[in-house]
C-alpha cells in the first residue's frame, strides 16, 4: 500500500482534476469523446436456454446454427441462463484462483456475471453482481478480487473472489472517490498491483492510476490527464533500456500514444504514432517480446475499407513506434477487441464473432480459426462478440456476445480421451465413460457400430491410454 504521507501529497492534485473531470473535457486536448455516434446493439435479444454437457464441433456444431472452423464449442451460456435474465452482455475477463479452478467473468446490463468454466463442458453460474444498468461494462482481476467498472455510475466496484472455489462471488464495495463515477474501460497490470480507469468522467478522461495493494480500498493516486483515453494495456518492462519502467500502450480513438505511467505523480507521454486512414483507434495488444503493437479501428470498416483490417506496429523501441502495416482478413465484421497469447491473436470481431491468427510472422498473419457467434450476418455494424478472453492455463477461451451471452471454447477438435471435457485426461474420464456406457449414452459408442458391447470400452480405454496431443 502506498505510504500515508503519500497519499496526502496526491490528494490535494486529485480534487483539482476531479473539478474539471466533466464530459466537457473531452473536447480538451486530441481525442474524441467514447465511441462517437456508435448505434450499439443491431441485433436481436437471443432469448432461450444455451448449451451444456456435450461440446460441440465440426457438422455437429453447424447444426447446433454455429459456423466454425478449428474450434469446439465446450458450452454456451445464454443469458436466459444467468439468473438475472439481462437483455444484453458486455466486455469479458478471467480469473484463476490458487487451486487453478478457471472462472469467467463476464459484463452483463445488470451486473458482472461469474461463471465457474473449470469444467468447460459443464459450466456452473455463480451468480451476478448486481450493479447499475449499463450497456458499457468492463472488469479486470488483480489477486483474487475483480475490479468492475461502468458507464452508469457506482465508481469501482470491488468484487472479492477469495471464496470462488466455495462457489460465493460477492461485492465488498463501491469505491467512488474524487468525483468517480462512470469508466468507459479499464486496464490492469497485476505486476504492479495496479488498475488505470480510461475514458471516465475525471481528469479530462485520461488514464487514472488506481492502486489496488489494499485490494478492497483501490485508491487514485494519480492520473495522465492530456486528453481522453479509450482502451490502454499496461505492461512493467523487466529487460532491456526501459528495465524496471511501467509502460502504458493507450488508444485514444486518433492515435496510439505510449505513457510513462512508473511514477503515478509525473505520467508523461514518450511517443505518440498514427496510422493511415484512421477513424477510431479503438484498442489493441502487444506481441509476448513486446515488438509488436496490433490495432483494431473500431470504425474503419463502417467507413470504407471492405474488410477487418488489423494495423500493425513496430514498438521495439517504444519511444520511436514505427508503422508498418495492415492484415485484412476475408470478412466485412467491424473489430472491436483482441489479444495476443502464445503466438496468436483472438480477435472479438463483432458479426464474425471469435477469429484466431496465426502470428508466428509478427507481419503477415494467417486465420487459422473462428466460432461465428452472430450467425445472422458478417457485415460491418456494432452486434455480437463483444470480446474474449484466452489466458487460461488449460487453453479454454471465452468470448462474451453482445445477445447470446458467453460462449467457452477450445481450440482443436475435441480430444476423446477427455471424455468428461475438464481438459485433463485421468481416471475420472474413465468413470464418465463407463457410466455412459452403461446407460447406453451416444457418446459412449466410441466404434460408432450403434451396439454398446466391450468393444466399446476397449476403443476409448486405447484412446485414454494415447491420451491428448
Amino acid at each position: 500500500m502506498a505510504s500515508a504521507g503519500r497519499r496526502v501529497a496526491i490528494a490535494g492534485t486529485w480534487l483539482a482534476l476531479a473539478a474539471g473531470g466533466s464530459t466537457a473535457a473531452w473536447a480538451q486536448g486530441e481525442g474524441p469523446a467514447p465511441d462517437p455516434a456508435k448505434p450499439l446493439g443491431g441485433g436481436e435479444r437471443y432469448s432461450g436456454p444455451g448449451i451444456a454437457g456435450s461440446p460441440l464441433w465440426g457438422d455437429d456444431l453447424r447444426a447446433g446454427g454455429f459456423d466454425a472452423d478449428g474450434v469446439t464449442l465446450m458450452s454456451w451460456i445464454s443469458l436466459d441462463d444467468f439468473p438475472t435474465g439481462p437483455s444484453s452482455a458486455s466486455s469479458c475477463w478471467g480469473h484463476v484462483s490458487p487451486s487453478g479452478r478457471e472462472y469467467a467473468l463476464i459484463g452483463l446490463m445488470t451486473g458482472t456475471g461469474v461463471v465457474d468454466i473449470t469444467d468447460p463442458a459443464n459450466p456452473a453460474v455463480l451468480g451476478v453482481v448486481d450493479g447499475p444498468d449499463s450497456f458499457w461494462r468492463e472488469m479486470k482481476v488483480v489477486g483474487e478480487y475483480a475490479y468492475s467498472v461502468n458507464e452508469s455510475g457506482a465508481g469501482i466496484q470491488v468484487i472479492d473472489l477469495t471464496r470462488a472455489d466455495e462457489g460465493i462471488a460477492t461485492l465488498a464495495r463501491n469505491k467512488s472517490q474524487n468525483g468517480h463515477a462512470t469508466t468507459h474501460t479499464l486496464a490492469s497490470n497485476p505486476d504492479s498491483g495496479f488498475i488505470y480507469l480510461c475514458g471516465s468522467n475525471i481528469a479530462n478522461g485520461g488514464l487514472v492510476a488506481v492502486d489496488c495493494s489494499d485490494p478492497t480500498d483501490p485508491t487514485i493516486v494519480g492520473a495522465w490527464t492530456g486528453n481522453y483515453i479509450h482502451e490502454a494495456q499496461v505492461v512493467t518492462y523487466t529487460s532491456g533500456p526501459y528495465a524496471g519502467r511501467e509502460l502504458a500502450y493507450a488508444f485514444n480513438g486518433v492515435r496510439v500514444r505510449v505513457i510513462d505511467v512508473t511514477i503515478k505523480s509525473d505520467m508523461h507521454m514518450i511517443s505518440d504514432v498514427v496510422y493511415p486512414g484512421a477513424r477510431y483507434c479503438h484498442q489493441g495488444w502487444l506481441s509476448g517480446d513486446r515488438k509488436y503493437l496490433y490495432v483494431d479501428d473500431e470504425f474503419d470498416e463502417v467507413k470504407g475499407r471492405d474488410f477487418t483490417t488489423t494495423h500493425i506496429f513496430s514498438v521495439e523501441d517504444p519511444a520511436t513506434p514505427a508503422y508498418v502495416g495492415m492484415w485484412q482478413g476475408p470478412l466485412p465484421a467491424s473489430d472491436h477487441n483482441q489479444y495476443w497469447h502464445e503466438g496468436r491473436l483472438f480477435q472479438a470481431n463483432y458479426r464474425s464473432g471469435l477469429q484466431v491468427l496465426d502470428a508466428t510472422d509478427p507481419v503477415n498473419l494467417e486465420r487459422v480459426a473462428y466460432l461465428d457467434t452472430h450467425p445472422e450476418t458478417d457485415n460491418a455494424g456494432f452486434a455480437g462478440a463483444w470480446s474474449c478472453f484466452p489466458f487460461f492455463p488449460s487453453g479454454t477461451v471465452i468470448v462474451s456476445d453482445m445477445q447470446r451471452g458467453l460462449f467457452v471454447a477450445r481450440l482443436g477438435e475435441p480430444c476423446e480421451a477427455d471424455f468428461n471435457g475438464d481438459g485433463v485426461v485421468n481416471t475420472l474420464d474413465v468413470g464418465a465413460f463407463l457410466n455412459a456406457w452403461a446407460s447406453g449414452d451416444g457418446s459412449a459408442d466410441m466404434n460408432g457400430d450403434g451396439v454398446f458391447n466391450t468393444l466399446d470400452v476397449s476403443a476409448f480405454l486405447n484412446v485414454w491410454a494415447a491420451g491428448c496431443a
